[in-house]
């Protein structure tokens, strides 16, 4: 078979098959050159593979416990705002303590009480859009909400303390931010962890902590 400086060929024009090696015999049979070349085997399809399993790995998940959080937050709103009013009553009526600060010393116990329910109310709602927000966005959303509603917590435990107004008041409204809001916060986290069986929603297994 001779050579030129095109390359081996096999007695067509020069280079036509440069840098191949010379077709087999039942291969010039064929009309077309391209189809008589040897072709390399084919790789799986890893792009159709990877697909197919992250499609089984999000079929086989649960929904996520939106239900439950909800029943959840609406009935730790309620029960927040009647403990919160109450709360209010109490401090006023038998101890004298003009709680919550942010309501003035010369408003009466009920609107006082009223507005301190309602806040708590609000917040609670607040909360439980929070950590539904987090289950559709976040990979760890109970984490997520731990640091959000921590966070939340710590100021308003501490803004009372800066606000004019008795003293005592303003340390019996910091610490009623402080139980209250640190409830809502675990009694939510706990709620979505414990209502979500899959064991891992990110890479390498891990779970929604």
């Amino acid at each position: 078979m001779p050579d030129s400086s095109f390359g081996r060929y096999s007695g067509g024009l020069p280079g036509r098959h440069a840098g191949r090696s010379a077709p087999r015999p039942w291969e010039r049979s064929f009309r077309c050159p391209s189809s008589g070349q040897r072709r390399p085997v084919e790789a799986p399809v890893r792009r159709y593979e990877d697909f197919v399993a992250l499609h089984e790995e999000i079929a086989a998940r649960s929904d996520p416990p939106l239900r439950a959080l909800w029943w959840t937050g609406a009935a730790a709103a309620f029960g927040g705002a009647m403990l919160a009013f109450a709360a209010v009553i109490g401090l006023r009526a038998l101890l004298g303590v003009e709680a919550p600060v942010f309501a003035g010393e010369h408003t009466a116990a009920e609107p006082a009480a009223a507005s301190y329910a309602l806040c708590a109310f609000a917040g609670t709602v607040q909360g439980t859009a929070l950590m539904h927000l987090l289950l559709a966005t976040s990979a760890r959303p109970v984490r997520a909400f731990a640091w959000i509603g921590g966070i939340a917590v710590a100021l308003l435990t501490i803004v009372p303390l800066t606000l004019k107004g008795p003293l005592d008041a303003a340390f019996a409204t910091s610490g009623m931010n402080l139980v209250g809001g640190a409830a809502v916060v675990v009694l939510l986290s706990a709620v979505v962890a414990g209502s979500r069986p899959f064991s891992g929603d990110g890479p390498g297994g891990r779970g929604p902590w």
